[in-house]
């Protein structure tokens, strides 16, 4: 090896010695950036607003400091999470404005799984595993058609 390689080499093993990188970063990262086989255009979501607050009266069985309230925003979309933590579980309470009604599909490490939002635009998704997840909203019915376009957040991590 060069004198240039050497001292490359030498270094990856000092920093892989003094601060390895996280044993799933790399899982998490291609989730993220992995967009599923969606063959259908959609409209991307985007994170306006996470905070941690208060439970109220939503969640009386949760401390307040186990909630975290994220939004999404689109276009024509508006989605409102209260994530509730549990040990290694989360469950979710959402609404979708405006209220409609649709198919939800949630795309997590552990594989899909799915829920709807009734016309109020309520929906509930228990159970889920602590990580990262991506969110796809499939609407029921549209004005212009039998079928609305998807709606998909960005990945985030509950």
């Amino acid at each position: 090896m060069t004198d240039d390689a050497t001292l490359m080499a030498r270094m990856r093993e000092l920093w892989e010695r003094a601060d390895p990188p996280p044993a799933h970063l790399a899982d998490h990262v291609l989730f993220a950036l992995e967009v599923e086989n969606l063959d259908t255009e959609f409209e991307l979501l985007r994170l306006t607003d996470r905070d941690t607050a208060l439970a109220g009266a939503r969640a009386p069985r949760v401390a307040a400091s186990e909630v975290t309230h994220i939004t999404f925003a689109g276009k024509s979309l508006t989605v409102m999470l209260a994530v509730a933590r549990a040990e290694d579980r989360r469950r979710i309470d959402g609404w979708i404005a405006p209220a409609a009604a649709c198919r939800i599909v949630v795309h997590s490490a552990d594989g899909e799984a799915t829920s709807s939002a009734d016309e109020s635009g309520r929906f509930v998704l228990e159970s889920l595993p602590a990580g990262m997840l991506r969110l796809v909203f499939h609407p029921e019915s549209a004005p212009d058609g039998p079928a609305g376009t998807p709606f998909i957040t960005p990945t985030v991590e509950i």
